[in-house]
């Protein structure tokens, strides 16, 4: 008889822990972050473009690439990672790839679109690796 009741009792609480972890018709309810505290969504998406280097203003660190949609202008991170073929570069060396094809990784938080890796391909080369 003690078994049988200490099953019962057993799965009326795997019962009610299910329950209370079930979805609410409204959907999922707001992300609370480990101090008890709502969070809101991400705060930034990371990104990819591949596009033509337009200009780099070395003062402002700003990327200058034409696109399909127009130009964009990056902001670029002092952790950026810029590399040519297989080498790393450096920044400054934009400023004298105007003109070549560049697979960009960016993050966008608030607007404000910020460089993550820079791949520059030859002018003519193709840049969907």
């Amino acid at each position: 008889m003690k078994k049988r009741l200490s099953v019962v009792v057993m799965c009326a609480a795997i019962v009610s822990g299910v329950e209370s972890f079930a979805q609410s018709p409204n959907g999922p309810g707001p992300i609370v972050s480990t101090d008890g505290e709502p969070s809101g969504p991400p705060a930034s998406t990371t990104l990819r473009m591949n596009g033509t280097i337009g200009k780099y203003d070395v003062s402002a660190s700003l990327l200058s690439v034409s696109t399909s949609n127009g130009t964009v202008q990056l902001a670029l991170s002092s952790g950026a990672r810029i590399r040519e073929g297989w080498h790393r570069i450096d920044a400054q060396a934009l400023e004298k790839l105007t003109g070549y094809r560049a697979a960009i990784r960016y993050s966008e938080a608030d607007g404000v679109k910020t460089v993550e890796s820079i791949h520059v391909f030859g002018k003519h080369e193709r840049s969907e690796r």
